[in-house]
């Protein structure tokens, strides 16, 4: 039997994707979900998923997804609200001052910091796992500057770190760093197919695990449409939210994970 790490890393963009989220986790249908305490949404949202954590127990990871850069999201340190107000940097100004090794290192950790804080005080729970929105954990400085602020939250329990690269030398780099600071690394498998047809998905998924390294992450992105989505996001991808809400729903994907003999860790 192949362990497989099924989750959801976008919890707290919009009420439909939350609700969404919520109900696949509690009929076992992901088994991992990561919030983003950084949203407009969070200090609302966070009730109803710690209700969902209670019941669910040990049936699933909860975590929190840490986010630097993109859009939906604000600072919640004191000190990068100081100097960016409201606004976060994008994915293409953190890369590129990673590459001139300009990265405002003790401001990203001081954030990081606030983030997991955050998570942790409403939750009443330490992180499960943490991951980075954006895939930005790649960079090995802004890896460090993460593994610092969670050596800092000094959590009784290691949480895992989410890759964000699936094989080759930066996966192999960051697995070395993640266990210099006593952390285990989920590997990165190919995320779920982004498409809007329930058909053509059921069908890619009946092979799509075929290959996978036990514990391997699979990232989905499920919702349900609502106001805020709408606004937001594109027609196509809150389509294929909506097609990956409907087959994971479904018995026919509970069969194929039989099938297949996989097991959502």
């Amino acid at each position: 039997m192949k362990r497989i790490t099924l989750g959801a890393l976008d919890y707290g963009l919009a009420f439909g994707v939350d609700r969404a989220l919520r109900e696949l986790v509690e009929r076992g249908r992901l088994s991992a979900l990561g919030a983003m305490v950084a949203t407009e949404l969070w200090p609302r949202e966070f009730r109803p998923l710690q209700e969902t954590a209670e019941k669910v127990g040990k049936r699933a990871l909860f975590g929190v997804t840490l986010a630097f850069s993109g859009d939906r999201v604000s600072p919640v340190s004191a000190r990068m609200q100081e100097i960016y107000g409201d606004r976060m940097f994008t994915r293409e100004q953190l890369q590129r001052r990673a590459l001139l090794r300009l990265l405002p290192d003790q401001l990203l950790q001081e954030e990081a910091q606030a983030q997991l804080a955050r998570y942790s005080v409403l939750m009443k729970r330490q992180p499960d796992f943490v991951a980075v929105r954006e895939g930005l954990l790649e960079r090995t400085s802004l890896a460090r500057t993460v593994l610092k602020a969670i050596e800092h939250a000094d959590y009784p329990e290691p949480p895992l770190l989410i890759s964000p690269v699936q094989s080759g030398l930066k996966a192999v780099r960051l697995a070395r760093l993640a266990k210099a600071h006593g952390l285990k690394l989920l590997p990165k498998a190919d995320p779920l197919p982004e498409t809007e047809d329930q058909e053509a998905l059921h069908a890619l998924l009946h092979n799509h695990f075929d290959g996978m390294s036990d514990l391997s992450f699979v990232a989905a992105i499920p919702g349900r449409s609502d106001d805020r989505l709408r606004r937001d996001e594109p027609r196509r991808k809150i389509a294929i939210r909506e097609c990956q809400f409907e087959v994971l729903s479904s018995q026919r994907f509970f069969q194929t994970l039989e099938k297949k003999d996989v097991f959502l860790n």
